[in-house]
């Protein structure tokens, strides 16, 4: 196993070092500069000292030092090319079994973008809501619904009730597709961006209250990208039009949600996503 570069040991190192011979070859040769004032010898040894130790400090780090930050620069935007890549696979791998349209994608991420962007504003989960993890969660957020890649399409495509056994099999997608891209990690480093959806995917059917699934999980235990996700899809969801049913009113699912508020919905999510109605109302328009 190759030993990782620790560049502030290795200055440490160097400093030390080139200290001690300096101050060695600074004794060694001070007595041929004859008979100094103590003011003399202190300037002349800190000459002399900062003459040796500059060479060998630019030579044993700082050159080092510039080739370890070019690689770590490079291999950041390795992973970066590695996840945009992966990204892009997967979301065609959730699109194969996926009924919802490219508009209802497009708009659960702007949703899901303005919940969190609201949130952070407000002044809840600031250190997790960050603008580079926002921006994670709005890229995974197609992927929410992956693991109905495995679900057969005689189930997906059902237009009535399911039974005990089609149901116990529907509500395990969340854990398919947490699965696939638990799989899709690197084994040496785990991305960020794999880390948000495997938020999102095996947790966005979970409920404040407990009564979510596929595993009870309530409250602040439910991570907060799952949240978030959880209103903004269902909110799409209930406005939309399905083989199976007409598409509710704006005003129908602004109280739905309320209503669940505390129950299906984390109470925070849902104080940001009435603070934001009216741009949630106008992304819905847009396509109607």
């Amino acid at each position: 196993m190759t030993k990782k570069y620790n560049p502030i040991k290795r200055l440490n190192f160097v400093l030390i070092a080139s200290i001690c011979i300096g101050e060695a070859l600074i004794m060694f040769f001070l007595p041929s500069f004859g008979e100094l004032s103590h003011l003399g010898s202190l300037v002349l040894d800190v000459i002399l000292l900062t003459l040796i130790t500059i060479p060998v400090v630019k030579w044993a780090v700082t050159k080092p030092m510039k080739k370890y930050l070019d690689d770590l620069v490079f291999a950041q935007r390795t992973i970066v090319v590695r996840e945009d890549q992966m990204l892009t696979a997967l979301n065609a791998l959730a699109k194969a079994k996926d009924n919802e349209t490219g508009s209802h994608i497009i708009r659960t991420q702007k949703y899901v973008g303005l919940l969190a962007n609201r949130l952070k504003n407000m002044g809840h989960y600031s250190q997790t809501l960050t603008e580079e993890h926002i921006e994670r969660l709005i890229k995974v957020a197609p992927l929410h619904d992956l693991g109905k890649v495995g679900i057969p399409d005689h189930i997906l495509n059902k237009e009535g009730r399911f039974t005990a056994e089609e149901k116990e099999l529907m509500n395990s997608h969340p854990l398919i597709g947490e699965s696939i891209l638990a799989a899709s990690q690197s084994e040496d480093q785990e991305m960020e961006l794999i880390s948000t959806a495997i938020k999102v995917a095996g947790y966005h059917h979970e409920k404040w209250d407990g009564s979510g699934y596929p595993r009870n999980l309530r409250g602040e235990d439910i991570p907060i990208e799952a949240r978030i996700m959880t209103v903004a899809d269902v909110y799409d969801a209930l406005i939309s039009d399905r083989p199976y049913k007409k598409g509710w009113t704006i005003e129908e699912a602004y109280v739905e949600i309320i209503n669940n508020s505390g129950t299906a919905y984390d109470p925070i999510v849902v104080q940001a996503f009435i603070a934001e109605r009216q741009n949630f109302e106008d992304i819905a328009k847009q396509d109607q």
